[in-house]
């Protein structure tokens, strides 16, 4: 035992683990449960759309205790709706929809959510690793993590693809190839970096396709990198970052990702082995060839820095603040920082609403006497008035 009072998994005897590992268990099952007990009223003030206090009733199965049931049960009834008109962040920003929405239904198992590596990812606090901690978890694993989170709130397709590896070319490339197979299965693909996370998980990915306009005849979109030197290509035109792509099915995105793919062969554009192994790989591909040559009007959607790229830590690097997606390359020990804060931050009101909720039953009120030494002694009415003056006078704010 610790001066803390801690006691490890690793040096309890069986049952102690056993009655550990089930208390644990047991505390969002519970706190999902106390919710759905109690009709909820409650969204965050900070993301109340003006005109859209959405509160959703949802239906859970009758003692399902999965995984997937404990992420409805803390998102589903938040869910902002794919068409709403506007949305409002954490900051009392509003954004709104500046054209009438294409997309007024939930595109589900049509969207893919596709992580791509061809690392083995099983050392300490990796992804692959069993015995992945909280404690020792790496950035990239809370990264990924927030990819398949994202994907089971909104009925979204997950992929993790385990891709082979290039012999002649830096390893980033092979996401090229791995996004092509993808599309093959799926109507749209959202490809993100393992430092990469959407920042608002009840913000569908239907609502920012409406707000960035993804069109029929849209091939891809990504992000403008910060206004840098390192990020301009050699016609004088920033990159758009490849970390973060929503790339939609069609021949000519299959045409387009072949091109993409082969780009370092030099059949269709001279001078782009220089890409194979040097910086900026397969982004300085695509920016130094392939956005000139799909150039169509509606071909490749550029998005802007301060929404898709970059986080708040980056604000003073062209304004890169992610609003809406967060890339994390200014500081990757951020991202687990930012998974926590995605869960705490919608499981916490609503732990607190059941608090209140069932106050009745914990908070015990003896504001109506005074203390004399050991005693309880009822008040008075006019002991009662004359506290009022001086009953914070010996406390701080909070504590003590």
């Amino acid at each position: 035992m610790s001066a803390s009072g801690y006691t490890s998994l690793a040096n309890l005897g069986p049952q102690g683990r056993w009655r550990r590992v089930l208390f644990i268990a047991m505390v969002p099952m519970l706190c999902a449960f106390g919710y759905y007990a109690y009709e909820s009223s409650y969204i965050p003030k900070s993301f109340r759309p003006s005109q859209y206090p959405y509160q959703h009733n949802v239906s859970l199965p009758a003692n399902d205790i999965s995984m997937e049931t404990m992420i409805r049960a803390l998102y589903s009834p938040i869910l902002h709706p794919v068409n709403a008109p506007n949305f409002t962040d954490e900051d009392g920003a509003l954004y709104r929809l500046p054209r009438t929405p294409r997309f007024n239904e939930k595109l589900g198992k049509k969207v893919l959510i596709l992580d791509i590596d061809s690392r083995p990812l099983t050392d300490n606090g990796q992804l692959m690793n069993e015995d992945l901690r909280w404690n020792d978890m790496r950035p990239l694993s809370a990264g990924m993590l927030s990819h398949y989170m994202f994907a089971m709130i909104h009925g979204y397709d997950y992929k993790f693809i385990r891709a082979p590896d290039y012999t002649d070319r830096w390893g980033t490339w092979v996401k090229v190839p791995m996004m092509k197979e993808a599309l093959k299965t799926h109507d749209y693909i959202v490809f993100m970096d393992s430092d990469v996370m959407f920042h608002y998980p009840h913000l569908p990915l239907e609502w920012l396709l409406n707000y960035w306009n993804m069109t029929s005849e849209t091939l891809a979109m990504m992000s403008v990198d910060p206004d840098e030197p390192q990020n301009y290509d050699e016609k004088g035109n920033r990159y758009l970052n490849t970390g973060f792509v929503i790339a939609q099915q069609s021949k000519r995105t299959q045409e387009m990702y072949k091109a993409w793919a082969e780009c370092p062969s030099e059949k269709r554009y001279k001078g782009c082995e220089h890409w194979k192994k040097d910086w900026a790989h397969e982004q300085a591909a695509f920016g130094n060839y392939l956005r000139y040559d799909f150039d169509r009007a509606e071909d490749i959607k550029v998005l802007p820095c301060a929404e898709a790229n970059g986080a708040p830590a980056a604000k003073d690097r062209g304004g890169c603040i992610g609003i809406f997606v967060r890339h994390f390359w200014v500081n990757k020990g951020l991202l687990k920082e930012s998974m926590a804060d995605q869960v705490m931050q919608y499981f916490l009101p609503r732990l607190h609403q059941h608090y209140l909720a069932n106050s009745h039953e914990h908070i015990i009120d003896k504001k109506g006497f005074k203390l004399d030494n050991a005693d309880l002694i009822p008040l008075t009415e006019e002991e009662k008035a004359a506290l009022k003056k001086t009953s914070n006078e010996n406390q701080k704010d909070e504590g003590f």
